[in-house]
């Protein structure tokens, strides 16, 4: 691979020399990239919680200074290269005409003993779309044991401090401008897998990463530099994937942030790792580990009409009946039907924080039944969903064609993140839509440039059950907020605007959802009739192929404050998906008038 370490360029020449063949200088050695990550140069300034970060005073946006400072308290103050060991490791390689003194540093080769690892995962959280910290997916490293269990490896993850009293509201608002200090935090594996898996019921895909020992403990070596630490947090930009990415970038040379793109996601960096110079991933296994919720899917799934039969009928009848219906089955159809029971009352208790009394005597009459059966596991068949870097990239650009009344216009769309109801992403929610910093445009032939709309935010959660089982579904809802024009019939009647709609959704297949709601809208203007309206909306995603998906939306609602004056929309769109980078859509819209287009979209 052309990807290569700081500590593989070293192995191999030990002397950096520049053109003219003298020992490189404390200027070039200040301007290596390696040397200005160790100290977030072109970042938030890093802060010390008990004592300065830096070193000199300009240390933060002063390379060179921070690099003579560190020499000079290396051969001064021994001890200060204990508290730096990644500076050390780098000017022993990078710098070997330097000779520091001899220390021993009880804490830190403690620090390395307890992690006992040779290899690192990256690892990424799916989305959560309970809590706006969670909505994007989190990521963070695991320093991988020999063992068996993971359970009780070590992780670092970074996140912000936020004060317990913070609401949903002020997180968003701090999140973004900078309100919140972040900082990495070192935890056991088993924290993620309870938070994670079992009680948030998010998804986690593992990413083994191609490093050496000597790599993974460089590292290490750096992150035992940044305890007792923070930076300063910025939702959109300076986020766990972003830091993350940095502290990658000391031992691999591939940027993992994408360059020109101001955001990072932390699905962006796990797509990142396909990016190296010679094609090749930056990783050598992917695993997956599904969630409470999708363990029961899958074995769900795997059931015969008779085993669901079975299942419903439990889940429906008293308790006392449970042994009864088990026992009217093959024991190998038992077993199945147990397990799969297992896991609905785990996932249950997840849902409602407590089972009720009655499932939890139809598991443990279920599992004394289990109990008198000969020994042996149902033979479930794995199911690997697919990972999360083959979805479609993050931010979207988008031009096409419309027609409206006979009039022609050109479409321009800029979506900083993250993805629709069609976007090809099947490591995110099902049938769910988070999007922030949607702007479309339209320049007519009359030469008039106008804002379509501008969504800020938009968040659905169709909720549809997987299963149809008791409990398995929640209620579908919607919230959107942002400016867009109350109709196609005119250019200039834009306004500001929050909508939702809270409902019901249905499954009645793989890839087919529908649902109907109760909604709600809110605007600026009375220009169309009046400021508040309240109605109905119905409407479904229908996933033909892979390729082929459909979603639409229609509704009808009054406005609250002018009964006599209401308002009518049908939306209509098409997804032919096309690569990675590309996707073909055609969409209809009534909204007072009929609208028809042809959109070109390149994801990025």
């Amino acid at each position: 691979m052309l990807r290569r370490s700081l500590l593989r360029i070293v192995l191999l020449s030990c002397i950096t020399f520049n053109a003219i063949g003298q020992i490189a200088t404390d200027s070039q050695i200040a301007a290596h990239p390696v040397w200005e990550q160790l100290l977030h140069i072109r970042q938030t300034p890093v802060t010390g919680v008990s004592q300065s970060f830096y070193l000199a005073a300009d240390g933060s946006d002063n390379s060179l200074a921070e690099l003579q400072a560190t020499l000079a308290a290396f051969q001064q103050h021994p001890q200060s290269q204990c508290r730096y060991p990644a500076r050390r490791l780098f000017l022993q390689r990078y710098y070997p005409a330097r000779h520091f003194p001899v220390v021993a540093c009880a804490e830190y080769q403690a620090y390395l003993d307890a992690f006992v690892t040779d290899s690192l995962s990256l690892i990424y959280a799916s989305g959560y779309l309970g809590n706006p910290a969670s909505m994007f997916g989190h990521v963070f490293v695991k320093f991988n044991s020999d063992g068996e269990h993971d359970l009780l490896d070590n992780t670092f993850s970074y996140g912000a401090s936020v004060p317990e009293s913070d609401n949903k509201l002020a997180y968003m608002i701090k999140g973004i401008s900078g309100g919140y200090e972040g900082h990495f935090t070192n935890q056991k594996y088993h924290h993620h897998d309870l938070t994670y898996n079992e009680s948030e019921l998010r998804n986690l895909w593992e990413y083994r990463l191609d490093l050496d020992r000597p790599e993974v403990e460089f590292i290490l070596a750096h992150l035992w530099e940044l305890e007792n630490t923070s930076m300063t947090y910025y939702f959109f930009r300076q986020n766990c994937a972003y830091q993350l990415a940095k502290l990658l970038e000391l031992v691999i040379d591939t940027p993992l942030t994408e360059p020109g793109k101001y955001q990072v996601m932390p699905v962006d960096l796990i797509m990142r790792l396909n990016k190296s110079a010679n094609g090749e991933p930056l990783y050598t296994e992917v695993r997956f580990h599904g969630s409470r919720q999708q363990a029961l899917y899958e074995h769900y799934l795997q059931l015969n009409a008779q085993q669901r039969n079975t299942l419903t009928a439990i889940l429906a009848a008293p308790a006392a009946q449970t042994t009864r219906l088990l026992a009217a089955l093959e024991d190998e159809d038992a077993k199945a039907v147990i397990d799969t029971l297992y896991d609905y009352v785990a996932f249950q208790e997840v849902r409602q924080d407590e089972a009720a009394a009655e499932l939890h005597e139809k598991k443990r009459l279920a599992m004394a039944r289990r109990f008198a059966m000969a020994p042996g596991k149902v033979q479930w068949q794995s199911v690997t969903p697919i990972a999360p870097h083959h979805a479609q990239l993050t931010s979207l650009l988008q031009t096409g064609l419309s027609v409206n009344n006979n009039v022609s216009a050109v479409l321009l769309r800029y979506r900083a993140n993250y993805y629709d109801l069609l976007t090809y992403n099947l490591g995110r929610i099902p049938f769910s839509e988070l999007s922030t910093f949607d702007l479309r445009l339209a320049y007519r032939d009359n030469h008039a440039l106008s804002v379509q709309q501008f969504n800020l935010l938009k968040v659905i959660n169709l909720n549809a059950s997987q299963t149809g089982l008791p409990g398995d579904d929640a209620l579908a809802w919607k919230m959107a907020l942002g400016y867009r024009q109350q109709s196609n019939a005119c250019l200039h009647c834009g306004s500001a605007f929050v909508e939702g709609f809270v409902g019901k959704a249905w499954s009645p297949a793989a890839g087919q959802v529908f649902y109907g709601a109760v909604s709600g809208t809110a605007t600026s203007s009375n220009r169309m009739g009046g400021n508040l309206a309240a109605g109905a909306e119905m409407g479904g995603v229908i996933t033909f192929t892979p390729k082929l998906a459909m979603s639409f939306s229609a509704g009808h609602q009054w406005y609250i404050n002018a009964l006599s004056e209401h308002r009518q929309y049908v939306e209509v769109e098409t997804r032919w998906l096309i690569s990675q980078h590309w996707d073909l859509r055609a969409t209809y819209q009534y909204l007072g008038q009929a609208e028809a287009g042809v959109q070109i979209s390149y994801y990025y």
